[in-house]
Order: structure tokens, then sequence, then C-alpha cells
């Protein structure tokens, strides 16, 4: 049996931004970008269309939302951890065949706790299913409504919650905007029925790792949402389709085309700046922030209220995070740096914006500022 393959945890991170289409290669179209990503996070809208954006090519925000609203050939719904995902529209139902359970599974007590019954949960699905066949896609305000009427949990924070549950239980997706509004729609009525792969756990843990790897089962449970069992067999379901390597000591999984570039990606560009948006799968992917940075610093891509700061990476380390605010005419940004940046990094931050910019077809103003903390010890 030949050696295991020995990295840096250095390396893993230029392999990862490079598995994340961060680094060199960039996705061309909205639904390949999203497949290549693993899922795009989708709770937050500036961070749903950067994280398309940050990877890809002469694309644009009105693009991610045509791709979405009109092509359909990609799906905002809830997934992986039970949070908002945005995934290729032909994965969206063996996802959710694989995951959907078990996530609402977890809300058990949340559920208690909003007085919602187990036979309000059961009537609930066929009762939202019949009300989209009947009267289309409808906003969560009408969708409440409906619910109060029909002598349903409604009020607080209820009727979301009961949205998440007919959306991960394989009824409702996000359809199309009505006035600027989110609304609901029947998966059935919004996208076309596809095949789905021989082994739905193998196949979620094959994306997982080309997009995320190098990375450990427990990233990959982290990110999935699964148990333990389940994850230990996704994984060994997908193994002969992925290599073992080792990053300072601990046995990591990525897949064998990584492998085959490997030298490529290793010796090419070093001191690469990547600015990222808020809640991006780099950030969110993994069950440890490992960002080589102090714990102090990195606590800063923690906005608060389960909040994610969008962040400016080198080489896969953190090194700023930044805050927006709207103005006139476009954006504020303020980066606040944890380290001096040399005169080739503002360079590329300035380049990176004026992408960000072109993306989002509004301009950008940016300054910087370094943060009271930098250069102290954790």
């Amino acid at each position: 049996m030949p050696a295991k393959l020995t990295l840096t945890r250095r390396e893993a991170h230029r392999l990862r931004l490079h598995a994340q289409l961060l680094g060199v290669q960039r996705g061309a179209e909205v639904a390949d970008t999203v497949r290549s990503a693993g899922a795009i996070q989708a709770q937050d809208r500036l961070g749903e269309q950067l994280g398309i954006g940050v990877r890809s090519t002469g694309l644009s925000a009105a693009d991610v939302d045509h791709a979405r609203l009109a092509e359909r050939t990609v799906v905002r719904n809830w997934l992986m951890r039970g949070t908002l995902h945005l995934v290729p529209s032909e994965d969206l139902r063996w996802m959710l065949e694989l995951l959907g359970e078990a996530m609402d599974a977890k809300a058990l007590k949340r559920r208690a706790d909003l007085g919602i019954s187990d036979d309000d949960h059961a009537r609930v699905l066929a009762f939202l299913r019949e009300e989209l066949a009947a009267n289309g896609p409808m906003t969560r305000a009408e969708i409440g409504d409906a619910f109060r009427s029909a002598g349903l949990p409604s009020d607080g924070q209820a009727t979301p919650h009961l949205l998440r549950t007919t959306s991960l239980l394989g009824v409702s997706c996000f359809g199309p905007e009505r006035d600027g509004d989110a609304t609901h729609t029947l998966i059935d009525d919004w996208i076309p029925r596809s095949d789905a792969p021989p082994d739905p756990g193998a196949e979620l843990a094959r994306r997982y790792f080309t997009a995320y790897g190098p990375a450990t089962q427990s990233d990959f449970r982290w990110w999935s949402g699964l148990p333990a069992a389940e994850t230990r067999r996704c994984l060994q379901a997908a193994l002969e389709d992925l290599t073992e390597v080792d990053v300072d000591g601990q046995a990591m999984w990525m897949s064998q085309d990584a492998l085959d570039r490997l030298s490529d990606v290793l010796e090419g560009p070093h001191g690469v700046l990547r600015v990222l948006g808020p809640f991006d799968p780099y950030i969110v992917g993994y069950a440890k922030r490992d960002l080589d940075v102090p714990d102090h610093l990195l606590k800063r891509v923690n906005a608060g209220g389960g909040m994610l700061r969008p962040c400016v990476l080198i080489d896969g380390r953190l090194v700023a995070t930044w805050d927006r605010r709207r103005r006139a005419h476009g954006l504020s940004v303020r980066v606040t740096c944890f380290e001096e940046l040399s005169d080739d990094a503002r360079s590329q931050l300035e380049a990176e914006f004026d992408e960000i910019g072109r993306f989002l077809e509004t301009e950008i103003s940016w300054s910087l500022t370094l943060d009271p903390a930098a250069g102290r010890a954790g």
C-alpha cells in the first residue's frame, strides 16, 4: 500500500480554496458553480449572491436571480443542518429524502416551545399542499393567515417554523418573488422531477469532500447535520472516489481529481487575497474554523445573533472582516484588518471590491482600519 500523502495545515488551506473555486479555477454558470461548491448558504441575500459571485467569472447578481426565479436551475430551501441553502434543482428531491426527516426531527424541542402539537405537525403537511395546489405560490403572511383560519398555530415564529417543516419534508420550497416578497410553492409545481443517484449518501459525501477537501469525517458530519453513524456509512460508500491524506497528523479526505492537480495548486501563486461575503461556505463548512488566527481574532467573525461577518483571506488565512452600509450611490465598506496589509495585498483588495461592485452592479467605496486587538496575543 502506498504511503499516505502528508500535508501541512497551510497546504490544506490552499487546496481547500481551490476546491471551493476560490483559487484560479472559477465557475461559468450559476448551477455548475453551486454544484461545484457543494451548496451555497442562503439565509442572507448578499451571502447567497456573493457565494456564487466570488466563485465565478463574468456572472452578475442578476444572473443568480434569473437562474433561481426564471430558469429554475437552482432552488432555495432548508437542507443541510436544517438551514437555508441554494442547490441545483435536480438535486433537491434526493437531498431532502436523505436529510429532511433527520433535520426536522432536531427541532422537536423548539416545536414544543412554540406550542405546535404532533397533530398540528401532521395536519400542516396535507393542509399546505392543498392550499398551494389551489392558490399557487403564497407569501409567508398569506400562509400564516391560512394557518390561522384553519386553526393551526400561526403566531410569532410558528408560521416560519411550520414552513421549514413542510420544506424539509418535501412539500414546499421557495418560489417566485411578488412585489419584493418571497413566496413558497409546491416543489412539484416549481421544478421537474429528475433521477436520484443510486446511493444519495455516497453522492453527498463525494460532493462534500470534492468541494471542501481535505476535510475530516467530523467536518462532513457538521456540514450535513447527519448523525455520526450515517456520516460514517456515507463516507465508506464514497471511498473509492476519494483519497486519504494526513494533515499535521489528522486523517482527512479529498477527491482523487484534487490529488491529480495537487502540484499545480501548491506550486501556483502565493499571497492570493480573496474577499468573501457573509455566511460564506468556506467559513461555515467545517466543524472547526481553521483560519490560522488567534481565537480572540477568530471571534470577530461572529457578529452576534447567529450572524457571520464577511471576511478577507490571504491563502486561506483570515486577515480581516468587513462591514457595509448602503449609501445613496452604492455601498460604503469598512475593512477591519488584523495585520498591516502589504501594497500588493491592498492592490488585490481594490481589485476584489471592483469585481464585487461589477457583480452587484453598484459602486463600492472602501476604507481600512486596524483592529485594536491586532498583534495582541490570545
